[in-house]
């Protein structure tokens, strides 16, 4: 027998047995066996023994999931999340991922954690997307450990705490994660409950940097204008403010105000950035003294005192002496 036959007769058997598993494992699947929907659904999603079918692979992932198999539970979610042999729906992607998460699937925990963060699929709370994410962060997962980080800095859906943020970021940098150098960077230099580390601060925004990252633009701009293991220039600073704000980041656009404010005496720069979201203790003074003093803005002894103790708890002692002055002198007997 010459070797094109022997090969011919060998594509014949392996055919026949292919055909004979995938009936046997039809019967299977059809007879309730979810294993074997599971199986079937894999080969249809990977045209293994028989043609791709999104659609048939969602079939049968579908039976399998609604019968707790957890794998075809992570699978029909994915597959509604992107439209692969169904119409898209994220509400039911969701909903899968959910189920599949509960019973320990770590792909579906991080797609939960991230859709609850993001509000896809579901209402967004960034306080169950927290639970999740502690949960994959602890298992080493670098993105959940970025964003626990990004929630206590940012003190969203917690109490700000900068020592619990370092901690998450320091776990993500030994991953090499870049967001997370350049803000466990931002930390080390803020003069904020965590002592700072100038020489390392320096270092960590390196990658950052190079990677046009607006954190570290900003931290390396706050190096530059206080002349922290650095020489001053607060020029420079300034550009490297504009790059930060060119691309969003509310710190850098406060910088901005700040020096607007020092060169015109205009406070729109703070206006329109927000009361809530001003962290410096300079930015506070100065609304403060717009208050107590009415010239941008309406006098208000009440809102200049809340102003100056925000400044005065982040360390400004200018804010001490005002309120100290403020909360010691009489009010103004009203005329009959």
């Amino acid at each position: 027998m010459d070797i094109n036959k022997r090969i011919l007769i060998t594509a014949v058997i392996v055919t026949l047995t292919i055909n004979l598993n995938a009936q046997g494992l039809l019967q299977k699947a059809k007879s309730g066996n979810v294993r074997s929907m599971y199986v079937l659904a894999n080969q249809y999603y990977n045209g293994v023994g028989m043609l791709q079918s999104y659609k048939d692979a969602f079939i049968w992932y579908k039976q399998a999931a609604d019968k707790n198999n957890i794998e075809s539970q992570y699978k029909t979610a994915y597959m509604y999340e992107n439209g692969l042999g169904t119409a898209e729906n994220l509400t039911n992607a969701f909903n899968y991922y959910l189920m599949a998460a509960e019973r320990g699937n770590e792909k579906s925990q991080m797609k939960v954690a991230t859709m609850f963060d993001q509000g896809i699929g579901t209402t967004k709370s960034t306080a169950r997307a927290m639970l999740w994410y502690r949960l994959c962060a602890e298992r080493n997962e670098v993105f959940a450990q970025r964003r626990l980080g990004d929630m206590y800095l940012e003190g969203d859906p917690v109490e700000q705490n900068l020592q619990e943020a370092a901690y998450w970021y320091e776990k993500a940098v030994q991953q090499n994660d870049t967001p997370s150098m350049a803000c466990l960077a931002y930390i080390l230099s803020c003069n904020q409950s965590v002592r700072p580390d100038y020489e390392r601060a320096l270092k960590l925004l390196d990658i950052p940097l190079k990677n046009n990252d607006p954190m570290a633009q900003f931290t390396y701009a706050e190096l530059l204008y206080n002349g922290y293991e650095v020489e001053q220039d607060k020029q420079k600073a300034m550009e490297y403010y504009n790059l930060a704000n060119a691309q969003g980041l509310t710190l850098a656009s406060e910088m901005i105000a700040i020096e607007k404010y020092n060169k015109y005496h205009d406070i729109s720069g703070f206006l329109s950035i927000g009361l809530k979201k001003i962290t410096k203790a300079e930015s506070w003074f100065i609304i403060g003294s717009e208050y107590e003093n009415g010239i941008n803005l309406k006098k208000d002894k009440k809102e200049a005192i809340k102003c100056y103790k925000q400044a005065a708890e982040l360390g400004s002692l200018e804010a001490e002496e005002r309120l100290a002055e403020l909360q010691t002198k009489p009010a103004k007997k009203k005329r009959r």
